[in-house]
């Protein structure tokens, strides 16, 4: 699933504008407070201790790149023992999980019990719907991992990890389930780019191949791509067809079926229309039909293998077409596929929940579920449908301030939920007060609300 995820992604170009609203939302984005580590995480950081003596003994420097990987959250996971599974010579073993009722984290070593298909670059693929907790009724969840975190030359293992965050009644226990359906030895992405002046209006040579399709014969405009060895340009030009094409050659040592190029082309006269604010239908027109009326021939020639893409452009449309960035997503090796699955017992570490009839904006607010990882509420969306899509502030005790930016969300049968994941553990206990935005929430014993509208000040 993540490998037919990330060749769609592949696909997807951003908008200048678009590029740009997201600079603009991320330096709007509030700095994070310092927070002061409260005696119950220190004492946790003593307990925890016990993991890092046990957990991946065989190798330090695993060990020492979960402490990582955990950072100070490393005080609140749990080692997990005896949850493994092995297939087709492959063996994943979890070493590791971290979780509340809303979002699970589970770390786990991965080897070649027969040979030496692991290296720094393997990647473990999930099976479609092969993350969930059991047992939960959630409404929505968002899911990832399989990247490696660290490879260890000694041991031939790499540590990964899987994340599953979901919207919906925080569970009190059950177990993480966990099913991965292929192995890559060797995923890696990477970009190149070329000369543009490479491409001209003088016309190349075409070629049909037997099985119907016309490419440009290979090797005309041949170059290196700067960025990345994985692959080259080949030809770029208008074929005898009349429309541009742009050829490139895989490296030698890549998997051609499992690997992913593609090449890409924009309109300046649609750049040009999202800089001025003013709208073209024409330059709009032709950005759309640069952007989706493509094809791609992957094909052998002379022993070599090439991914031909033909635009819907002219060489009339010269004048206007910028060539963009090659993306690489390269597979070298056999991809391994096989059936590991593991459930993996969780620990929630501590809660702290309260009922709620808190209107903030057009959402009522009715449950909230306060963790050492983050806040979970539920609440009625009103005629709207509207959620608490603000950024939260936790307040502590002892006067210090915790951000946690913006919550996922989701509106599922009329109800509404939202989580924060906290950038740093807090005691629940030493909460006393959320703000969503500017409106807070006190928080005493028991007892959340009502609330009132802070001043600047505060």
């Amino acid at each position: 699933m993540a490998d037919t995820y990330w060749k769609a992604l592949d696909k997807v170009r951003a908008t200048e504008d678009w590029k740009a609203r997201t600079l603009a939302a991320l330096e709007r984005a509030p700095a994070r407070p310092r927070m002061r580590v409260l005696p119950r995480v220190l004492a946790a950081a003593a307990a925890c201790a016990a993991l890092f003596a046990t957990a991946l003994a065989v190798s330090p420097g695993l060990r020492e790149v979960l402490g990582t990987a955990l950072g100070s959250f490393a005080p609140y996971a749990q080692e997990v023992e005896g949850v493994s599974a092995a297939d087709q010579g492959i063996e994943v073993r979890v070493v590791s999980a971290l979780s509340d009722g809303n979002r699970s984290v589970a770390y786990l070593e991965v080897r070649d019990l027969t040979g030496d298909r692991i290296g720094p670059d393997t990647f473990l693929s999930l099976a479609i719907g092969g993350l969930s907790r059991q047992p939960a009724a959630y409404s929505a969840s968002r899911y990832g991992g399989g990247r490696p975190l660290h490879y260890d030359t000694e041991t031939g293992t790499i540590l990964t990890s899987v994340e599953l965050t979901v919207d919906g009644p925080p569970a009190s226990s059950g177990t993480l389930d966990v099913v991965f359906e292929r192995l890559t030895p060797s995923l890696r992405r990477e970009s190149g780019t070329f000369s543009p002046s490479l491409l001209t209006g003088s016309a190349l040579e075409t070629v049909t191949l037997e099985t119907g399709e016309t490419v440009l014969v290979p090797e005309q405009t041949p170059s290196l791509l700067e960025g990345t060895e994985l692959a080259a340009l080949s030809s770029i030009g208008f074929g005898g067809d009349g429309r541009l094409h742009i050829q490139l050659r895989y490296g030698e040592s890549l998997n051609v079926q499992a690997s992913d190029l593609h090449a890409s082309i924009y309109s300046r006269s649609h750049a040009q229309m999202l800089e001025s604010g003013v709208f073209d239908q024409e330059a709009y027109d032709r950005s759309a039909q640069y952007f989706q009326e493509n094809t791609e021939t992957i094909f052998e020639w002379e022993g070599a293998w090439y991914l031909d893409t033909c635009f819907q452009s002219a060489p009339s449309d010269l004048g206007d077409i910028q060539v963009g960035e090659v993306s690489v997503m390269a597979v070298e090796g056999e991809l391994v596929e096989g059936h590991w699955a593991l459930s993996i017992p969780l620990e929630n570490v501590p809660h702290r929940s309260f009922q709620a009839e808190e209107a903030i904006g057009a959402v009522t607010l009715r449950f909230l579920d306060l963790t050492t990882l983050g806040l979970s509420t539920r609440s009625d969306p009103g005629d709207r449908l509207g959620v608490l899509h603000y950024p939260v502030t936790v307040y502590l005790e002892d006067n210090s301030r915790i951000a946690a930016g913006y919550p996922d969300s989701s509106v599922i049968n009329g109800v509404a939920y939202d989580h924060w994941s906290f950038p740093e553990p807090i005691d629940p206990e030493a909460v006393v007060g959320l703000a969503f935005d500017q409106w807070y929430v006190p928080i005493d014993g028991d007892a959340a609300g009502p609330g009132y509208w802070l001043t600047l000040e505060e």
